[in-house]
């Protein structure tokens, strides 16, 4: 747990390494919650059997929980990464320009 302004513990959703199976989710989310990390195994287990959304939760969990210890997500990485790519820059401003100029033209 982190510590906020005023000095009190802070609960914050990470991946654990202890109690970790896979990426470390379950457990994250188990401690998170207070509660064993067997239980979140189960509920995802039933939402991947009855549906299939068991995985893509896990999977968008992962990508958007930040592991002990990191100060981001993989997926804040990767935004940061294609951010300062040149080439997403080009194609960001490509649009922007299209999009100001069917604007203007409508």
């Amino acid at each position: 747990m982190e510590k906020n302004t005023n000095g009190t513990a802070q609960k914050q959703l990470r991946r654990t390494h202890d109690g970790r199976m896979v990426a470390g989710v379950c457990s994250g989310a188990g401690h998170y919650l207070g509660i064993d990390a067997n239980i979140v195994r189960l509920g995802l287990a039933v939402f991947t059997l009855f549906g299939g959304a068991g995985i893509a939760l896990y999977v968008i969990a992962w990508l958007l929980m930040p592991e002990e210890g990191a100060a981001t997500s993989i997926a804040e990485d990767l935004f940061k990464k294609a951010g300062d790519s040149p080439t997403v820059q080009d194609a960001v401003q490509k649009s922007k320009n299209a999009f100001n100029k069917d604007r203007t033209n409508a």
